[in-house]
């Protein structure tokens, strides 16, 4: 397996869809979202806003991890919100350590502090993976969801560069 770390390309699109479409449901996501074309997927993220997993071999992207300041004020200009999918074939292969290798590095090259995301209580496989990627629990929004007839909390992870 060749796996190349790089910025999203326009021509990624159909295959950050596909992945996107695949991956989302009730336990890993409060509101499943899907995408039926590069032109809408476009409009929420645009070309170069992640980092994809490129597969050489199979010659399509693989997965992707994306970043972008928390919020809009100055002051979190040195933290990024990160979000992370992998093609549910590709999962436990590594790729997904790539990613997160990949957007360390880059967010070290940009002057960037703190990586941090929002994982739901539900989905323990993914604490492990940013457990295991050196991601730490800052804290806990109990019973943030109202999911499937019963609460959800929310798990805020972060590592500091």
């Amino acid at each position: 397996m060749t796996i190349q770390i790089r910025h999203s390309q326009w021509s990624d699109y159909p295959d950050l869809i596909a992945i996107e479409n695949q991956l989302w449901n009730e336990r890993n996501t409060p509101q499943v979202t899907t995408y039926s074309s590069p032109e809408e997927y476009k409009k929420r993220f645009p070309v170069g806003t992640h980092l994809v997993a490129f597969d050489e071999l199979k010659g399509k992207a693989v997965g992707f991890i994306g970043f972008h300041p928390s919020t809009h004020l100055e002051a979190h200009k040195r933290t990024w919100l990160i979000d992370i999918g992998v093609d549910p074939s590709m999962q436990s292969n590594g790729v997904g350590k790539k990613l997160v290798e990949g957007l360390k590095k880059e967010a070290k090259e940009q002057g960037i502090h703190k990586l941090s995301l929002r994982v739901m209580g539900t989905n323990q496989r993914a604490i492990r993976f940013y457990q295991k990627n050196g991601f730490v629990v800052e804290g806990i929004l109990k019973q943030e969801f109202w999911l499937n007839n019963r609460y959800v909390d929310v798990i805020l992870m972060a590592f500091i560069l």
